[in-house]
């Protein structure tokens, strides 16, 4: 029999006071052969001793119950790689020729290979059962020795982690199973006698517990390292179950292996520092060749790592469960009502909104299809199809039908969803009520509807006192201007100052009706740009001409500067000529006599909009929504009064003034600056002022460059023939006066009395006038006389201008004749896109507002000449 070996003895002293009754008490385990039986036939290990060579020579019970393999299928016949993981031997063998610096070839050599130079090995290897099935086991191989410490053969020991295998019978008496299972340090391995106390204490146990086994070996028993509460609780667990009193101790950690019950449970273990571990004890009762105890051996593993695995597990299931209650939290507290199906539209889950929604429980609705609870159950199942198609749909609207008949519009909002491989799992959707957002939306397209109805009738009412204003002072203006110019008789010098001062004061009372009306379209948002192609320098010396026989009279002087690169831009025509002549008229009519007006232009950067040259005070304003990049500024300074910082904050506003005094003196209303701004703001641009008391003033607009889409035609300078210079071109050719001859004019009105001012501006030299009171009456003397001119008004009661151009040039008859519109109306590009939507001639347009007797009679004959 071969020897233990020095650990197996728990390092008694020899020549203690008791040391011959416990080496005495120690061989008689021994020697029975009780430990190896208990060992080797245990069915909780597998014991595997090989030869040198590797063939298996004893394979216990807990071996063929592992591995399904009877000792006589493998013994004298394998050797264990043969039932082991080939590849796992392959890259063993592999790490272990790299580490040893070795080759070492795969199969049983890579088994073994470090216990056969004495290094301990213990490693995870997968075994392969008899049926092909596999199983993890931790492996510890030792090399047998004889006396002379020849290798004999190897022992692997393998446990599935539920219980180690004790060493089969044969090897234990031949000495070597002992050493390999004492000396084991994976495995704490400790022996008592029948009282319990402790007789062997292996390497492993020392490793675990931190006692040496000379600190426990005939001392005290293994209730000693155990936790006393939990000896406790076992003792009342097992007094329960086995219904049998059991004290507490080491009698609960043996009581069911003394009845010859297997036993196997947790238990924790504490170590010399007071520490504790958990483990896992396989306990099993020592009995000699008459069955009686002569003691116990309790052979226990380290679980801690998989009570570490087990606590990580609980936390992320902990994590898991706050998660989910998390995520619920926020499905729950939506204001929407929620819900998911499976990809054929089953509901699989909702919240509290969607029960609600439907007046139904949870039960009723999970397990059912979504669209029954729809009005419209296809249009519900279309809204699915697409969502599967398109991952997605957003804003489809559906209505929910209640239990109670109750029905609710949702916008349906969905989204598919997928597990970790992508795999289609279902069908988020979110159901919102838009019963509220319906009902507003309604009630905004009826205030909509409101507002356009309110903003039409102001567009008529404006037109309407914008005709009904003008008209009777284009009368009195027209007729006055009839009478000064002598076209009905001589006058007296006292007759034709009263004339020019009615047709002065007219024509200032129009001035304002005019400014007061645009004002208010551009409040009203009324007022939209016409941007047309427009030459710069021809429009900015039209409007100093318009103000040049006004400025001679006082003799203040006018300067013009203008950069030589302006060219043509995109402008509204109308309203830039209406801001020059409003900032040059204000110039010369603050002026002093003698004084002198300036008017620059050129194209600036963005940066500079704002900034004024000098060291004058500027009071300007923030541009308006625009991204240009480019300006056109244009400056008028004056030599005039200059404002005062704190007047400068009065300008711009509407029918605000510095001083009333100067209202009087100048016969101001404080409405045309007001214009400018809106205008330039209209445009996208901004104002500013400049200006020291008795200095003078400097007034800049900044106007969004726009340049022409495509190349220009004849660029316009001075519009629909209110521009004086250029409609008096047309009256002449080569300096010399158009010939004359007579014209039938037929004039159209439904205002008697803008019929006779039009006449009475006519020559009678020249024009044989036809009066039509109407639209109708219009057409069918037209249709009767063909005339060579219709001077045409576009506000009338029974038929409109629009109406007579049409009826006239879809008539063959007339479609040829010239029509000129004259009326009080303001020009829109959509009245000239109306008037010249007809085949025929082009109809040209002329407001009365503002043109002499010679700029009529010239954009007349202009009318007549052939296109």
């Amino acid at each position: 029999m071969s020897k233990i070996g020095p650990a197996v003895g728990g390092g008694e002293r020899p020549g203690g006071p008791d040391a011959a009754k416990k080496l005495r008490r120690r061989n008689t385990l021994l020697q029975t052969g009780a430990l190896q039986d208990a060992i080797f036939n245990s069915a909780n290990f597998s014991s595997i001793a090989t030869d040198a060579h590797g063939v298996i020579q004893i394979f216990n019970v807990g071996a063929e119950r592992m591995l399904g393999y009877s000792a006589s299928d493998v013994v004298n016949r394998i050797t264990p790689a043969d039932i082991s993981d080939p590849q796992e031997l392959i890259a063993r063998a592999t790490a272990l020729s790299l580490e040893l610096d070795t080759p070492i070839t795969p199969g049983f050599e890579a088994l073994v290979f470090k216990a056969s130079r004495g290094i301990e090995d213990i490693y995870e290897l997968t075994y392969v059962r008899k049926d092909g099935s596999r199983f993890g086991a931790i492996v510890s191989v030792t090399a047998l020795r004889d006396a002379q410490e020849n290798i004999i053969g190897y022992l692997l020991i393998g446990t599935d982690n539920t219980a180690r295998q004790l060493a089969e019978d044969e090897l234990v008496k031949a000495g070597a199973l002992q050493n390999a299972i004492f000396n084991s340090a994976n495995f704490s391995s400790i022996a008592t006698d029948a009282h319990g106390v402790i007789q062997i204490f292996n390497v492993g146990a020392e490793r675990m517990l931190g006692y040496a086994a000379s600190d426990v070996v005939n001392r005290i028993t293994p209730a000693d390292i155990s936790d006393p509460q939990e000896l406790i609780a076992r003792a009342t667990a097992l007094s329960l179950e086995l219904d049998t009193p059991i004290t507490p101790g080491f009698e609960a950690l043996v009581f069911k292996a003394s009845r010859g019950i297997e036993d196997i449970y947790e238990l924790t273990y504490v170590r010399q520092d007071g520490s504790r571990f958990p483990a896992i004890v396989s306990v099993t009762a020592l009995r000699d060749p008459q069955e009686n105890i002569i003691g116990y051996l309790l052979i226990g593993t380290d679980n801690t790592a998989r009570k570490q695995v087990e606590a990580t597990q609980a936390m992320l299931d902990q994590r898991l469960r706050d998660q989910q209650f998390y995520t619920r939290s926020l499905i729950e507290s939506n204001i929407d009502a929620l819900m998911t199906t499976d990809p054929q539209g089953i509901i699989t889950d909702v919240n509290q909104q969607m029960m609600a929604l439907t007046g139904r429980t949870r039960d009723e609705l999970i397990g059912a299809p979504c669209k029954n609870f729809f009005t419209d159950p296809v249009r519900a199942d279309a809204a699915i199809t697409r969502v599967l198609t398109e991952n997605k749909v957003s804003n489809y609207e559906l209505t929910v039908r209640a239990q109670n008949g109750e029905e609710t519009v949702v916008s349906y909002n969905a989204a598919t969803f997928h597990d970790r491989d992508r795999k289609l799992q279902g069908v988020f959707a979110a159901a919102r009520d838009v019963t509220e957002r319906k009902l507003f939306e309604r009630a905004l397209q009826e205030t909509n509807i409101e507002l356009e109805h309110a903003s039409r009738m102001t567009s008529e009412f404006l037109a309407t006192m914008s005709h009904e204003l003008r008209t009777p002072l284009n009368a009195i203006i027209g007729f006055s201007e009839a009478l000064k110019d002598g076209l009905v008789g001589d006058m007296t010098d006292t007759q034709s100052e009263y004339i020019g001062d009615i047709l002065t004061s007219g024509q200032h009372l129009l001035s304002l009706i005019n400014d007061i009306l645009d004002l208010s379209k551009v409040e009203a948002g009324m007022m939209a740009l016409e941007l047309e192609t427009v030459d710069v320098g021809s429009l900015l010396a039209g409007s100093l001409t318009i103000v040049r026989e006004k400025a001679a009279a006082h003799g203040i002087q006018l300067e013009s500067e203008t950069d030589d690169h302006l060219g043509v831009l995109q402008l509204d025509l109308r309203k830039t000529k209406q801001i020059v002549y409003n900032l040059l008229s204000n110039a010369v009519k603050f002026s002093a006599a003698g004084g002198r007006v300036t008017l620059h232009a050129r194209r600036v950067p963005r940066a500079t909009v704002g900034t004024l040259p000098g060291a004058w005070p500027v009071h300007g304003f923030p541009l308006v929504d625009s991204e240009s990049l480019e300006f056109l500024e244009i400056c008028v300074g004056d030599s005039g009064l200059g404002i005062s910082t704190e007047g400068m904050l009065k300008l711009f506003k509407a029918f605000s003034q510095i001083d009333s005094s100067l209202a009087r003196k100048f016969e101001g209303t404080g409405l045309g600056l007001a214009m400018v701004k809106r205008l330039a703001e209209l445009h996208g641009g901004t104002v500013a002022v400049a200006s020291a008391e008795r200095e003078g003033s400097l007034f800049a607009v900044w106007l969004p460059l726009r340049t022409p889409d495509q190349a220009p035609g004849t660029p316009q300078a001075a519009g629909t023939a209110t521009l004086p210079e250029e409609l008096r071109r047309a009256t002449a050719r080569d300096g010399q006066p158009a010939p004359e001859h007579t014209n039938t004019v037929l004039v159209v009105d439904d205002d008697p009395k803008a019929v006779e001012v039009i006449a009475a501006l006519l020559p009678t030299s020249a024009y044989t006038v036809v009066r039509a009171y109407g639209g109708r009456e219009a057409i069918s003397l037209a249709q009767r006389l063909r005339p060579d001119l219709v001077l045409l008004d576009l506000i009338m009661a029974d038929v409109s201008g629009f109406d007579v151009v049409k009826a006239l040039q879809s008539n063959p008859d007339t479609a040829q004749i010239p029509i000129l519109v004259v009326t009080a109306k303001q020009i829109t590009a959509l009245d000239r896109a109306a008037l010249n939507g007809n085949p025929g001639r082009v109809v040209r347009t002329v407001e009365k507002s503002g043109f002499t007797h010679i700029d009529f009679v010239a954009e007349v004959r202009r009318a007549l000449l052939p296109q």
